[in-house]
């Protein structure tokens, strides 16, 4: 196992080394765009119906507590199978797992519809719609991720991250306002039209023509001869063994759950300072925009100060969003705070996730991502609750204050490490 592991470590210098042939510009890259649009028109459906879910369970039960069971089912779900998935995505016909996953996805997801026209909604069924979806999802991230590393060209793959945080970013935007304005018109119209989106992105995929699988000898010959329980954690090993990896898994672990945590805590200290829910609403609003404007401006962002520089700077600033959030009196700097957060995330995800597709080899794209994907969803899941106890306890803004230690702790951890050097300065 460790000699597969430093073999695994070396090849990706080599892979990356490899001169690049002559290249087409991204926005004439066919099959990116095809897998581009598809996934941009399931990302709005799958928005449309994450609003749409609590609201019907309120409409039917009253209980908040039961509106968040088919989000905590989803989660569970992705979380569940996301190692398993990264094996069979490095292993098996990636356009299958594509195609398949979202075929299933679109089933369990329209059989919400009859049960709503019907008014046979039960929320076991709910909650089991959930959790295939979550664990489909978890198959079609690795292999999304292992497609994109053999459809863009490594030099590209920081414009096709920028291009994905904004398509993904304006879902986050659009799709709850729709998907609500939908639900309002026929309860059923937001599950109906999800499904619609998980059949575009299944007819997206079958178009695609470019091989999406790792070439047959890049896989090690120890790889190839271990069953599939024996690679389940092999991702989490090659994270963990690979200093930029584990910095970068570590960094977006501890930031991916301060995000989490804190939204739940604007909600709580907007309320202190008297909002009202339409004007709380607007602040998540306010803050999807800015974040959205951060990505469209990624990749020119990046172009203008180089990687290294923007990671520098960015990790800096969060903390001072932070305290900007927690000092105020004006309910709206909670949702600008927020938002300018966000618009710093986005050039920052960038940089460090495309060099860590750019160094690691075709077979383990997606085992790699998938285990990085483990750890940062894993403490997200859970601070929002943990952040709430304590809020209870020391209020919103001292809550903030904390968080705002917490980003400084990490950004000085992250700007040590010797692995920053991997970065381009310009």
């Amino acid at each position: 196992m460790r000699s597969s592991s430093r073999q695994a470590q070396v090849s990706p210098a080599d892979d990356a080394a490899e001169p690049s042939p002559p290249q087409t510009p991204l926005r004439r890259n066919r099959d990116f765009n095809l897998l581009w649009s598809g996934q941009a028109l399931s990302d709005l459906g799958t928005q449309m119906s994450a609003i749409a879910y609590p609201l019907l369970i309120l409409a039917i039960t009253g209980s908040a507590a039961q509106a968040g069971i088919v989000g905590s089912a989803t989660i569970a779900g992705s979380l569940m199978w996301l190692l398993p998935a990264g094996v069979a995505a490095d292993r098996w016909p990636r356009k299958r797992i594509l195609a398949g996953t979202s075929l299933i996805q679109m089933i369990v997801g329209a059989s919400v519809v009859p049960a709503v026209l019907t008014h046979h909604v039960y929320l076991a069924h709910l909650a089991a719609v959930g959790f295939i979806q979550g664990s489909a999802l978890a198959f079609y991230t690795g292999a999304g991720r292992g497609a994109l590393r053999r459809i863009v060209p490594l030099d590209q793959l920081p414009d096709a991250y920028a291009r994905s945080q904004t398509r993904d970013r304006a879902a986050v935007m659009v799709g709850p306002p729709v998907g609500a304005a939908l639900y309002s018109v026929a309860r059923y119209l937001p599950f109906a039209a999800d499904a619609v989106s998980f059949g575009a992105i299944t007819l997206a995929v079958s178009l695609l023509r470019k091989p999406l699988d790792p070439e047959g000898d890049s896989v090690p010959a120890e790889q190839r001869e271990m069953r599939l329980a024996q690679r389940v954690f092999l991702g989490l090993r090659y994270v963990f063994g690979n200093p930029y990896l584990r910095m970068v898994t570590i960094w977006a672990t501890v930031v991916n759950g301060m995000i989490a945590g804190i939204r739940l805590t604007a909600i709580v200290l907007a309320k202190h300072l008297g909002g009202t829910p339409t004007q709380i609403g607007l602040l998540f609003s306010i803050s999807a925009a800015i974040g959205l404007a951060g990505a469209i401006l990624s990749k020119r962002l990046i172009d203008w100060l180089g990687g290294r520089r923007l990671v520098q700077l960015i990790s800096c600033a969060f903390p001072v969003c932070s305290v900007l959030m927690a000092a105020t009196s004006w309910i709206w700097m909670i949702g600008i705070a927020a938002g300018l957060t966000g618009f710093l995330l986005m050039p920052i995800n960038v940089v460090l996730i495309s060099k860590a597709a750019q160094l690691a080899p075709d077979h383990m794209q997606a085992q790699m991502n998938n285990a990085m994907a483990l750890c940062w969803s894993s403490l997200a899941a859970i601070t929002p609750a943990l952040f709430g106890l304590i809020v209870d306890s020391i209020g919103p803004a001292t809550m903030i204050y904390i968080t705002a230690g917490v980003y400084a702790a990490i950004a000085i951890w992250m700007l040590s490490r010797t692995s920053m050097k991997l970065l381009a300065d310009r």
